[in-house]
C-alpha cells in the first residue's frame, strides 16, 4: 500500500494482518510475507499457523552495511569483486530504477488533456509510451517530457558526462 492506495487485503491475511501506514506484500505458495516501510516487521504467515515475526535484531545496522560495502566496490572499481558482490549495483539499480521511473511517467501522462474540436475533454496522454533510454526522452508523446526534468537555474543545469 502506497499514500493511502490500498490493494484487497487477501483472504489468508484478513485475521491477523493489520497495514499501519504502508507497507508490502508478497504471496506465495507456501504464504505470505508482509512488512512495514523500509522492511520494518518483517512477517511470514501461513495458513493453520501462528504469524511468525521474523527478528532482525540480529542483522547489524544494514544501511551501515550497505552504505560501506558500495563505498568499497566503488574504491575498488566496476567488475572487482566487492561490485559482484553488491545486492543492488548501478547495473541492475539503474535499468531496474529506470523502469520504475516509466511507470511513474505512465501515470502522470494517463492524466494528460485537452480540449477537442468538439468542446470536450480528451485525454490524449493515455497510450502506451516509448523509452529512448540514451536521450532521456519519451519518443512519441512530446508533451510527457515535461515529466522527465525540469528547469534548472542558470549554473545549476545537468551536465552529460
Amino acid at each position: 500500500m502506497d499514500g493511502g492506495l490500498q490493494p484487497a487485503i487477501p483472504e489468508e491475511l484478513a485475521a491477523t494482518f493489520v497495514p499501519k501506514t504502508n507497507g508490502v506484500y508478497m504471496m506465495g505458495l507456501n504464504g505470505v510475507i508482509t512488512c512495514d516501510t523500509y522492511g520494518n516487521h518483517p512477517t511470514l504467515f501461513k495458513k493453520g499457523q501462528e504469524p511468525l515475526l521474523f527478528d532482525t535484531s540480529v542483522q547489524g545496522n544494514l544501511d551501515l552495511n550497505h552504505n560501506q560495502a558500495w563505498t568499497e566496490a566503488c574504491k575498488t572499481g566496476h567488475g572487482s569483486i566487492e561490485h559482484k558482490a553488491l545486492t543492488s549495483s548501478f547495473d541492475y539499480a539503474g535499468p531496474f530504477t529506470e523502469t520504475v521511473l516509466m511507470g511513474n511517467l505512465a501515470i502522470r501522462s494517463h492524466q494528460l488533456r485537452r480540449e477537442n474540436a468538439s468542446g470536450r475533454e480528451e485525454y490524449f496522454g493515455r497510450k502506451k509510451l516509448y523509452w529512448d533510454g540514451v536521450n532521456m526522452k519519451i519518443t512519441n508523446l512530446e508533451e510527457a517530457n515535461q515529466f522527465v526534468t525540469k528547469p534548472y537555474r542558470k549554473g545549476w543545469e545537468l551536465s552529460n558526462l
